[in-house]
């Protein structure tokens, strides 16, 4: 009884107050000094072997006021001093912490870890898209034109910044004239802008242009019999939109076909006469189709 009266002496409650929790508390002797098996309202059971009874009371005094806190800790912290469901082996007071607790503290708690270095970014690549097409068009003056188109590009994010260069050959020239011309060929080079997207097997490569055209006329007379080396070039600024549709045919070649319009902004639709010769104006619009070969991605 002599732990019970060291308890009272230190204002412990044997008998717990209402709302209180309490603890069973069992000491047994043994051959080192004193077996403490202490049991909470949870059922968990805390075995302690002490040398005397001062250190019994200390022990249970403790465990009284660190189990008020049980409830208030995060699920699988454990409290300090605590050595749940294990005997104690050694026999010695106070080597009985298997598991340091969490201090609680308003501070979150630090987290130590071993770190990972990120792999490093791949190096940003711009590819390079060739495209090498013949071309159809049709103008607004109904005249016919063949030629051949040499563009490429380069992604920049989302799009394809590029340059177009193409020739025609006017297919009609000598018969949109009054008088006699050898022939007519068209030009243009231009800056493109392109936003190419792929559905499944099909990419697509809607955009716009920008440039200059020009059209040259050469080796016309007042007759048929008096064809002359003379030439006239007339140029203009030239706008265009196009959409076209490639699929892989082989490695990185692509078969492309496409569909455009292109507009001469300034255009002189009125004949010109040069040295009493009537020449054909300048379509004011070229309604295209092309069919060509596409080396890259897009």
């Amino acid at each position: 009884m002599a732990i019970t009266a060291e308890l009272v002496r230190s204002r412990v409650h044997l008998t717990p107050p209402p709302g209180c929790i309490a603890e069973d508390v069992i000491v047994s002797e043994q051959a080192t000094g004193l077996g403490l098996t202490m049991i909470d309202a949870y059922g968990r059971t805390t075995r302690r072997t002490v040398s005397n009874v001062p250190a019994a009371v200390v022990v249970i005094e403790s465990r009284t006021g660190a189990e008020l806190l049980v409830p208030l800790l995060p699920v699988g912290e454990v409290v300090p001093g605590a050595r749940y469901g294990q005997n104690n082996e050694d026999g010695k007071d106070g080597d009985d912490v298997v598991t340091q607790a969490v201090p609680l503290s308003t501070a979150a708690p630090e987290v130590v870890g071993k770190t990972v270095p990120s792999p490093e970014a791949p190096p940003v690549t711009h590819s390079v898209t060739l495209l090498v097409a013949t071309e159809m068009a049709a103008g607004s003056d109904d005249s016919a034109w063949a030629g051949l188109s040499v563009s490429g590009c380069v992604t920049l994010g989302p799009t394809c910044l590029g340059t177009l260069i193409r020739f025609w050959q006017d297919l009609d020239a000598r018969e949109e004239s009054a008088n006699a011309i050898r022939g007519r060929a068209a030009g243009e080079v231009a800056v493109s802008l392109d936003v190419p997207f792929s559905r499944g097997r099909l990419a697509f490569r809607p955009g716009v242009e920008l440039g200059i055209g020009w059209i040259h006329m050469g080796g016309f007379g007042a007759h048929s019999q008096m064809v002359g080396d003379n030439d006239f070039d007339h140029g203009d600024v030239s706008a265009g939109l196009h959409m076209a549709a490639s699929v892989r045919v082989w490695r990185h070649w692509s078969a492309e076909a496409g569909l455009g319009v292109s507009v001469s902004l300034f255009a002189h639709q009125a004949p010109f006469v040069i040295d009493g010769v009537t020449l054909p104006g300048v379509p004011f619009a070229y309604g295209l189709a092309s069919l060509g070969l596409r080396y890259g991605v897009p």
